[in-house]
């Protein structure tokens, strides 16, 4: 197989993790391989297509699932913790501020590669025609994420470290529920 198909640390490994920052961090690990097949698949014309196919599916599933929960992590969980426990104008709340903010041009440019490798699912083939579209995008999703986890990594990680183990527990246990499935049991109304 020439693209490789590594998924990363399963949603239960993420269960498993201790810490908020060792969750984060394996967030930041997996965006940063998916974002490495991106452009190994935009480089893959030759490629047999089932390994086409593989790839697109796994971008389609990283994306598509994994890192709107981090977004929700980010935007939910963190964004009003470090608003609140910062005072006006200070670096670690206008990098709050801009974290959230971030995400929407992040969005933006993972709906078009959702679409670039929709279309290669569905037609392979298509790769040679549609790779200087899925490199333009995989290089625009670069240079935001360079500079966006950067920031988070110097910036909000650390801040993570003042936090009481109460309020990490409590941050923990958002992040986990956010990754369990739901419930699917028959409730009956009386």
């Amino acid at each position: 197989m020439i693209l490789t198909n590594i998924t990363g640390r399963s949603s239960q490994d993420f269960l498993a993790a201790s810490t908020p920052l060792e969750m984060l961090q394996g967030c930041h690990a997996r965006i940063r391989h998916f974002m490495q097949m991106s452009r190994t698949l935009a480089e893959a014309a030759d490629a047999p297509h089932n390994d086409i196919v593989e790839a697109a599916a796994s971008l389609t599933r990283f994306f598509r699932q994994a890192l709107p929960l981090h977004e929700a992590d980010e935007n939910e969980t963190l964004f009003p913790r470090l608003r609140d426990a910062s005072p006006l104008g200070s670096p670690l709340r206008e990098a709050a501020k801009a974290m959230v903010e971030q995400h929407q041009a992040i969005d933006e440019l993972v709906a078009e590669l959702l679409f670039l490798c929709g279309s290669l699912h569905g037609q392979p083939e298509r790769l040679s025609g549609l790779a200087c579209r899925l490199q333009y995008v995989t290089g625009a999703l670069d240079r935001i994420f360079a500079s966006h986890l950067h920031m988070e990594e110097t910036v909000i990680f650390p801040a993570l470290l003042a936090f009481t183990p109460a309020q990490l527990e409590e941050i923990s246990h958002e992040m986990q529920q956010r990754r369990r499935p739901p419930r699917h049991g028959i409730h009956l109304v009386r």
